[in-house]
């Protein structure tokens, strides 16, 4: 297979070799529930039979997270006088980043925006963030599309990882030179308390490259045809319609 669009992620050169945050394409990094299902069969059908659902959740790429990740979300933090519950968060250098500022990374103390620049406490992500300020990911990567290209970058789909999810962005990354950040928020509906560390390493960014263009909207009407060769052809084979009759592959490396 050709391919044809090339997407440049580089680095400081200290870090290029830590194979453990290397973006990777997202297919090669499936979540776990989904491998372990049963293959999609005549006798038993499941999602791994929906192309279309595979086609979303193997878009593109993964950036993995390049630090470890503490969160405390609403409990008492141990290491503090204050013996209320609260808010706080912490990265781990690993003791081989000498330099945070170097290598575009967060020192062991997270970076943040006020809870203001979300719209403030009891907001729709204020609340949603359990009223805490929003923590920011330094992200050591620069990201490059050809002329024309933008990136779309969002929290992974029905992964494990349901903690929290970065602010989605779209990147016009071919004329963007600089470092990409990723803002997250706590799922606070689910979790209203927790503390847990998130290992280097793990996905919570996915990049899908795509096209700009320029659209307009029209709204029509159907008739249905006369002739229903159409829904035979589709409706008289007993498994992957779809993917027999209608999907395009798409293709990352």
């Amino acid at each position: 297979m050709i391919f044809d669009k090339k997407i440049e992620f580089s680095i400081h050169p200290d870090l290029k070799d830590i194979k453990i945050i290397q973006p990777k394409p997202t297919k090669k990094i499936l979540p776990d529930w989904f491998k372990k299902l049963d293959k999609h069969s005549i006798t038993y059908k499941n999602i791994k039979g929906c192309v279309p659902f595979i086609d979303n959740i193997s878009a593109g790429y993964i950036l993995p997270l390049p630090q470890d990740l503490y969160i405390g979300h609403n409990v008492v933090d141990k290491t503090s006088d204050n013996p209320e519950p609260t808010h706080f968060y912490q990265f781990s250098l690993h003791d081989m980043f000498s330099s945070n500022s170097d290598y575009n990374l967060n020192g062991s103390n997270a970076d943040i925006h006020p809870i203001n620049q979300v719209g403030g406490e009891n907001s729709f992500m204020g609340l949603k963030n359990g009223n805490a300020n929003v923590i920011k990911i330094l992200n050591p990567w620069r990201i490059k599309t050809p002329p024309g290209y933008s990136c779309l970058f969002r929290t992974p789909d029905y992964t494990e990882n349901d903690y929290f999810h970065i602010i989605s962005a779209i990147v016009d990354t071919d004329v963007f030179d600089m470092h990409i950040n990723f803002p997250i928020i706590i799922n606070n509906d689910k979790y209203k308390s927790f503390e847990k560390l998130f290992k280097q390493g793990t996905s919570y960014v996915q990049i899908i490259p795509f096209k700009r263009d320029s659209w307009k909207h029209e709204i029509s009407t159907y008739v249905r045809s006369k002739s229903q060769k159409g829904y035979l052809e589709y409706f008289t084979t007993t498994i992957n319609r779809y993917r027999d009759a209608v999907w395009k592959k798409k293709s990352w490396k």
